[in-house]
């Protein structure tokens, strides 16, 4: 290796989800371009979602520092955890995955009053009490073999804060990467006018110190350049991807009706709304084409949060659609990974709400891997494009009449299936390579300026 990188990250796995994989994927692909990741995570961050199937995907020789953390938000995760696994033997389930007994619906209300008070006590979030131990690892390790930059991801905006110190106390280049925006996120909580000051000075900061700034959709570079005019060159975007060896050794799963048309959702469940919708639009078009019924199966895979657990027993009664969707709950990356194979089409849904067309949604750049015919039930915005760019995509508006045209052309016209992503553009691999050639960028510079006399 002619490099190494110091990647601050607090979503690593053993931690699942689709947050991971940005960060995870860099440092699986990183070698290839000359630069040794030198990881440091905490060792048991306060996130629900465990998938130890992704610890498979680790190189042997990657160098891991597992730190401490005292987040206030860990005692009701440990908690829960503790509960499920008194329950279940399998400890790749979310909390949130499996139907709850009554001391974790108790336990539930318990941690979100708990975690509202120290969300609005601590700053930029709880994970800050994770920086302490985040900084002393980094330098560690820097002391122990130097790195040539440092490389963070948020959220939480946390990681930042720590690569900041760390690059304050070393002097190595520092990219920071944005995955979602921080200011203006339609999906946070609101925050106090005090917090909001310090959220604009603690961005400006990060922005300021930062040698380069990597975000993940176009629009975040736009707005970021708005803010910061005199910074613009600093922001660079990099989008989320997919990574076709993911599919290695992986076996389509079986559909759930032979000969039927299978539509899957694979992902989280945040927000009602777009869920609600798109199940409406499955009764409208049901309602006017009762033919589909026998022929059409729609399930969800992901987490899904109380409030759609709500809408889905509102849908699944054999009234209305039991016999047409299905909710499985988070499983882990390969079994995933086999369900999307065994689809005929893919399902992405976001939020009419003012801001939300800024997201793109990671897993819908990962289900371009997979080749198949994607409906989007999203706003106008860089998702939308992207999907609306593809020979096998079908888009609607976030609305139950728009839902049951799309899915009524879907069903009637399937797209054949075609490479989605030709030119590889989000291919994990090269997207690393674009990170690589900025760390590389930087480095030089840095070379640069040492050799100047004076």
């Amino acid at each position: 290796m002619n490099h190494r990188v110091l990647v601050v990250t607090y979503y690593f796995p053993p931690t699942g989800g689709v947050g991971v994989q940005r960060t995870l994927k860099y440092v699986t692909y990183l070698p290839r371009w000359g630069w040794e990741p030198v990881v440091v995570a905490p060792g048991d961050p306060a996130f629900p979602v465990r998938d130890g199937s992704l610890m498979a995907v680790l190189a042997p020789d990657l160098e891991v520092h597992r730190t401490a953390s005292l987040e206030p938000a860990r005692l009701p995760t440990l908690a829960a955890r503790f509960l499920s696994r008194s329950r279940s033997s399998s400890s790749d389930l979310s909390t949130e995955s499996v139907p709850s007994s009554r001391s974790l619906r108790v336990l539930r209300k318990l941690s979100i009053g708990w975690n509202r008070v120290w969300a609005a006590l601590l700053f930029p979030e709880g994970a800050v009490a994770w920086v302490p131990f985040a900084v002393r690892a980094g330098l560690k390790a820097n002391k122990r073999r130097p790195v040539d930059a440092i490389f963070s991801s948020a959220a939480p905006i946390s990681a930042h804060v720590a690569a900041g110190l760390i690059k304050g106390r070393t002097g190595r280049p520092w990219v920071a990467d944005f995955r979602d925006p921080w200011i203006g996120n339609p999906f946070a909580a609101p925050m106090s006018r005090p917090k909001r000051y310090l959220q604009r000075r603690m961005e400006r900061w990060i922005v300021k110190r930062a040698d380069v700034v990597i975000v993940a959709v176009d629009a975040m570079r736009v707005q970021f350049a708005e803010r910061y005019p005199d910074l613009a060159d600093k922001f660079i975007h990099i989008p989320n991807g997919y990574d076709r060896s993911d599919l290695d050794g992986i076996e389509p799963a079986a559909p759930p009706k032979p000969g039927g048309f299978h539509l899957l959702f694979a992902g989280s469940l945040y927000r009602p709304k777009e869920l609600e919708a798109f199940l409406q639009g499955v009764e409208r078009l049901l309602a006017r084409r009762p033919d589909l019924r026998q022929r059409l199966r729609v399930d969800f895979v992901g987490r899904v949060n109380e409030a759609n657990v709500r809408i889905a027993a509102e849908f699944e009664t054999p009234e209305r659609l039991g016999d047409v969707i299905g909710f499985e709950g988070f499983m882990p990356r390969p079994k995933a990974l086999a369900r999307m194979l065994g689809a005929d089409a893919l399902l992405q849904l976001m939020p009419d709400m003012a801001g939300a067309g800024i997201f793109v949604g990671g897993k819908l750049s990962e289900y371009l891997a997979f080749d198949r015919p994607i409906l989007a039930v999203m706003p106008p915005g860089e998702g939308r494009a992207l999907v609306e760019g593809l020979p096998t995509g079908i888009v609607a508006d976030v609305e139950p009449g728009s839902v049951a045209d799309a899915l009524e052309r879907l069903l009637d016209h399937t797209p054949a299936r075609t490479p989605a992503d030709p030119t590889g553009r989000f291919d994990r691999v090269n997207l690393a390579g674009e990170l690589a050639r900025e760390l590389d960028r930087l480095v030089a510079d840095r070379a640069e300026r040492a050799e100047r006399p004076g």
